[in-house]
């Protein structure tokens, strides 16, 4: 039972954690997936408290039987002897009406103790004179026996492995999540260089900022259906934005703290400077940071590259060494055959 109330323990403290943001991994691990780990490490315990309890050990009655049948079978019990320690013991219980007497065999010195029982428990049952149940023995020659059910730990078993499963949930969960926002952000740093270009074209073409912003979000609201973009995504929550009442510094600032990316919070910041400060070199800045965003667009594809056929060296590896098998395997059959 201690086991139970420890996992109920670390359970409640590993959820408070994360939501107090004591231990580390709340941006790894959602609402719902700290909230899952809690329902399945907690329904798991809670299973197996009601199992512990059930097979808990159960004092027996003074009169219990047990049922002879056709075959001989043997049960396991607790037996305290005078209120002492209890040390487990297996009773034997021969078939419906067999004959209580056996074959005698030497026994050996660690068969002493298991002979002295047996026999003890053969005089007793003889004594109750009922072929059709075998009895415990509340009392011997002057000791009180007590006899009770072993404790079954499936019950804690069962709870650990929930125990296990929730975290494996919550470990799958927040792996899957890294997964998908690391997606994100190189999803992102992809259309950087589109989205920075367009957006200098037309602040050079004599658009405010603003208007930029809408009309960007207008031509990706015709063309959403064919390829859903994540930077216009967000060019688009900062329109609602604007149009909900919020002020422009505010929409831009808050636009480059969705995206995360050190791009982005560059945009706006020139963004929000221009608004504080007027300045009018924002189509210069514009237009090097684009020129920025599309050499480090070059770099990393060269990268990506460099990976992609590191990758393929192994493939190329093996179909090297089955074009020499081709070759060299008929050459050598050829030479001993000749």
């Amino acid at each position: 039972m201690m086991l139970h109330i420890m996992i109920f323990l670390l359970t409640a403290a590993a959820f408070l954690g994360f939501q107090t943001g004591v231990l580390p991994g709340k941006e790894y691990f959602d609402e719902k997936t700290r909230k899952l780990f809690l329902f399945v490490a907690v329904a798991g315990n809670a299973l197996g408290m009601i199992v512990t309890l059930q097979s808990a050990d159960t004092s027996l009655p003074e009169d219990f039987r047990m049922v002879r049948e056709d075959d001989a079978y043997d049960e396991t019990f607790m037996l305290s002897i005078d209120g002492g320690e209890p040390v487990k013991v297996t009773v034997d219980v021969p078939q419906l009406e067999k004959e209580e007497t056996g074959t005698p065999y030497e026994p050996s010195e660690e068969e002493q103790d298991r002979m002295a029982f047996d026999q003890m428990m053969t005089e007793f049952n003889l004594s109750m004179e009922d072929g059709e149940y075998y009895y415990l023995p509340p009392e011997w020659e002057g000791k009180t026996y007590r006899w009770t059910r072993p404790a079954d730990h499936s019950g804690e078993f069962l709870a650990g492995m929930f125990l296990i499963a929730a975290a494996a949930v919550l470990l799958l969960k927040g792996r899957e999540q890294a997964g998908a926002e690391q997606k994100r952000r190189e999803q992102l740093l992809y259309e950087y260089p589109e989205l920075i270009m367009k957006f200098t074209l037309l602040v050079q073409a004599g658009m405010n900022v603003r208007n930029a912003f809408y009309k960007m979000a207008g031509d990706y609201q015709k063309k959403k259906e064919e390829r859903i973009s994540i930077a216009y995504e967000e060019v688009m929550t900062t329109c609602y934005e604007m149009d909900g009442g919020m002020s422009e510094a505010e929409a831009y600032y808050r636009f480059g703290e969705r995206c995360g990316q050190v791009r982005y919070k560059t945009l706006a910041t020139l963004l929000v400077q221009n608004l504080q400060k007027g300045s009018r070199q924002l189509s210069e800045l514009l237009e090097k940071e684009s020129i920025e965003a599309w050499d480090e667009r070059k770099r990393k594809a060269r990268i990506l590259g460099e990976v992609a056929s590191t990758k393929l060296l192994l493939p190329m590896i093996m179909m090297m060494a089955v074009v020499m098998a081709i070759v060299m395997v008929p050459a050598f059959m050829g030479f001993y055959g000749a």
